[in-house]
């Protein structure tokens, strides 16, 4: 296989949100074969240079596909949200008071209260079911959190006001009414296509941005087949990918509509699943 491209949460990354030393290794040990690696998730780039450290360059699709970096950090491609739709998908976020984060170039810009709202919402999910481990729903959040490069703010609005590129919007919240008013709501809108990464979230990208598109341009830049593609993800944004992917592998802890698209099953994200993968597909 000639190209192997890695989806982050739930994959890549651990339950503490870090890649595990046995992932790491198998990744260089594949560069070190001539094979290249990518990762491809929804989060953005430079939260995943950040993660991944300065030994391990590269190229990453970031944002569900709407950037795509090489492996030296150079901008290969981007597809954003115009402003006034994203003015429309703030107003709503503001209107229902959620949680909200806009990925631009800049920076990831979070909703200034957010920690606050986000246990405010814990306390409401908890007493209607007091069973509910408090430390597992907020545990949940704190990738969310504790992304490299958020940056808390009071005024969303004047956000767009910048010469800025906008790649997604995205919401985090318990509330799984709201979360599935919010989905009806823009699931018409022409300019956007939905996405999650988790049960809490609902991501809104551009239409023609996902991540399947995005691995289509990346082989095409190296001069890569399809067919010579490896997948390794877990969750419904990665199914677009899966589409294209020669060799799909779905992780242990994969939802079902990925283990159903896979070729191998592997190991899951806190038992070095990607390096498991890699040893058995690639003989490193």
């Amino acid at each position: 296989m000639k190209l192997i491209a890695i989806d982050l949460d739930g994959t890549l990354l651990n339950s503490e949100s870090v890649p595990s030393l046995n992932n790491l290794e198998a990744i260089k040990n594949s560069l070190s074969r001539n094979h290249r690696v990518a990762i491809c998730t929804g989060r953005a780039s430079y939260d995943v240079a950040y993660l991944l450290g300065k030994e391990v360059k590269i190229p990453i699709i970031g944002a569900n596909g709407s950037t795509i970096h090489d492996h030296n950090g150079e901008l290969l491609y981007k597809v954003c949200l115009d402003k006034s739709t994203s003015k429309k998908i703030i107003h709503y976020f503001q209107e229902n008071n959620m949680y909200f984060e806009i990925f631009t170039n800049e920076a990831i810009y979070s909703t200034y209260n957010g920690e606050s709202k986000l246990k405010a919402e814990i306390d409401i999910v908890r007493s209607a079911n007091p069973s509910l481990d408090e430390k597992v729903l907020w545990k949940s959040a704190i990738q969310q959190t504790k992304q490299f490069g958020i940056k808390p703010t009071k005024n969303m609005n004047e956000i767009l006001e910048k010469e800025i590129d906008v790649y997604k919007i995205m919401t985090f919240t318990y509330n799984e009414e709201l979360l599935e008013k919010t989905r009806r709501y823009f699931l018409l809108e022409e300019k956007v296509s939905l996405t999650a990464a988790s049960e809490h979230t609902v991501e809104l990208i551009p239409r023609l941005a996902n991540k399947g598109a995005a691995l289509k341009f990346l082989s095409k830049h190296y001069h890569i087949s399809l067919d010579d593609v490896i997948v390794i993800g877990d969750s419904y944004n990665d199914i677009s990918m899966f589409s294209v992917g020669g060799t799909k592998v779905a992780m242990g802890n994969a939802i079902d509509e990925i283990k159903k698209m896979s070729s191998f099953i592997t190991r899951d994200n806190d038992k070095d699943g990607v390096a498991y993968a890699l040893n058995n597909l690639l003989g490193i």
